[in-house]
């Protein structure tokens, strides 16, 4: 039954990537190692990505590093593949066997480390980026479609003026969030008071700023544009927004029969979750709608 629905969720698209149907996500069928045969460091693990970018590896320009949720969700103990010292790593054997067992994430501390996974035992570890030893490789992903999107240069608009357009959405963001104007978290009964003395002061000449719906605040989530956030850690999020806002943002978004919850979003892990208005620990984001 497990073999099974692996095939359904990994397809060899007999082009050298792999795509997993569940995830949205093509990965190459290869990793670092088995096409480089020598560890890399984390620095190295951009040159081999820059290499296959100016490539079009398989038709593509827009492959990246995974990040540590890509990473880890490609490992599950009932799978056995063969990594390059003969031992049993726990990926899908639709990946070429005789890979590294580990490899660099786009999670990072700070200037000097970043995490790497390995697939023998499901283990997140942090190393420097110059280290050439313990990571073995790296495994690069690219999301499904993103090539029918408009490119982060021609989609958003820096107004100058604290603002940003999408146009792709037809949404103009704040381009700082709460957290990075108060320094602090809110609740959420916080974050409407912030938007609406955005409204009062006219922020940007405009009086219609209000909090993001799940799906907006969820469409400037993008896993290849890899930011720091408040703490030094990173989130996913185009770099045009301002580096150093929080991990995550409240939404208008409530429980259809529970109004004492709301939606919250979280650019790192991708993932969105209710939580209780009063909890004060996340930022807000101020979103309008271009007209």
């Amino acid at each position: 039954m497990t073999e099974t629905k692996t095939k359904v969720r990994f397809v060899d698209n007999g082009d050298g990537t792999v795509t997993d149907t569940r995830k949205n996500l093509m990965w190459l069928k290869d990793d670092s190692w088995v096409q480089k045969g020598h560890l890399i460091s984390w620095w190295q693990s951009q040159e081999f990505l820059s290499e296959k970018n100016e490539q079009r590896f398989a038709g593509f320009s827009d492959w990246r590093i995974p990040n540590a949720h890509e990473a880890k969700d490609l490992y599950n103990p009932e799978w056995s593949n063969t990594d390059m010292e003969g031992c049993e790593v726990h990926i899908d054997p639709v990946f070429t066997s005789g890979c590294g067992y580990t490899t660099w994430t786009t999670e990072t501390r700070g200037a000097k480390a970043a995490m790497g996974y390995d697939f023998r035992a499901d283990y997140e570890y942090w190393l420097a980026k110059e280290n050439m030893g313990f990571p073995s490789s790296v495994r690069l992903v690219r999301t499904v479609g993103a090539e029918n999107k408009m490119p982060p240069e021609e989609r958003f608009v820096d107004h100058g003026d604290g603002t940003i357009s999408d146009l792709e959405m037809g949404l103009m963001w704040k381009k700082d969030d709460s957290y990075l104007e108060m320094d602090k978290w809110v609740s959420w009964d916080e974050a409407k008071t912030w938007v609406s003395v955005l409204n009062q002061d006219e922020f940007a000449k405009r009086t219609d700023w209000r909090l993001p719906t799940r799906k907006e605040a969820q469409s400037i989530h993008d896993p290849a544009n890899p930011v720091t956030d408040t703490y030094g850690d990173v989130i996913y999020i185009p770099s045009i927004f301002s580096p150093g806002a929080g991990q995550t943002s409240w939404t208008k978004t409530l429980h259809k029969t529970d109004p004492s919850v709301a939606i919250r979003f979280n650019y790192f892990s991708g993932d969105y979750k209710f939580h209780k208005k009063g909890l004060r620990s996340h930022g807000a984001r101020a979103v309008r709608d271009l007209k």
